[in-house]
């Protein structure tokens, strides 16, 4: 059970999901010794199960589980609600590969254990900053492209003004090609966004989706290129 943030603490509130107890215990002390609230919950699933959009950063270690950190991460970031929380894995793991599929889920930093507790504060303040100076510009919360607007906080798309019905793996690949515009990514990269269980998936499906994703757009649907031996992108 997530323990309740410290009421008498001012400064921005985090979630720490860890099943080691006593280090996310040890973790929250110090973070609230730096004014910052703070909750505590064990287990990843039941942690998406929460109102994580209160949170203005979520600490995730879970290596070592069924249900890892990098797991949890595209989880959240699958979410139109909780897309612009940002999140920092903790690993023991220090090999090249771990770390870039950690920030490829969508986790705005990565640190290595052990680590520094200044470091991982200052980390932690630096990501923070990050999210308040995109908060503050409205343009975060709707993306647009000449005619076509994807409202981020709504879960919709419209081309000048009228409601485009997207499936939920088309809207998660058109919101990705949107926040990304003119950068080019594998269909590995593509399932990793738009699908929970993207082992199961197959190249077909991604290149299934994205012609569906282009017919629905109409004359837009140009916009979404595949560029040979760079993958998929939405070029302006």
């Amino acid at each position: 059970m997530a323990s309740l943030p410290d009421n008498t603490a001012i400064g921005p509130s985090i979630l720490i999901v860890d099943k080691d107890t006593m280090s996310s215990e040890l973790l929250q002390f110090r973070l609230e010794s730096e004014g910052f609230s703070v909750a505590l919950m064990p287990n990843g699933i039941r942690a998406l199960e929460m109102d994580l959009s209160e949170y203005a950063l979520v600490v995730v270690d879970l290596m070592g589980t069924d249900f890892d950190g990098i797991q949890f991460t595209r989880a959240l970031k699958r979410n139109p609600d909780t897309y612009n929380v940002p999140v920092i894995i903790l690993s023991s793991k220090t090999n090249e590969d771990s770390i870039v599929d950690a920030l490829d889920s969508g986790a705005a930093d990565y640190l290595s254990k052990p680590y520094s507790g200044r470091e991982l504060i200052a980390r932690i303040r630096s990501v923070i900053r990050r999210k308040k100076m995109m908060s503050s510009r409205k343009s975060d919360k709707v993306v647009r492209s000449g005619s076509l607007v994807l409202d981020i906080g709504a879960g919709t798309v419209a081309i000048d003004g009228r409601r485009v019905m997207l499936t939920r793996t088309e809207y998660l690949i058109l919101a990705f090609f949107l926040r990304n515009r003119n950068n080019f990514f594998e269909r590995v990269a593509i399932r990793h966004e738009a699908w929970e269980n993207d082992s199961e998936v197959s190249d077909r499906a991604v290149d299934t989706n994205i012609s569906r994703l282009r017919k629905k757009l109409g004359d837009l649907g140009r916009h979404i290129v595949n560029r040979q031996g760079f993958g998929y992108g939405y070029v302006d």
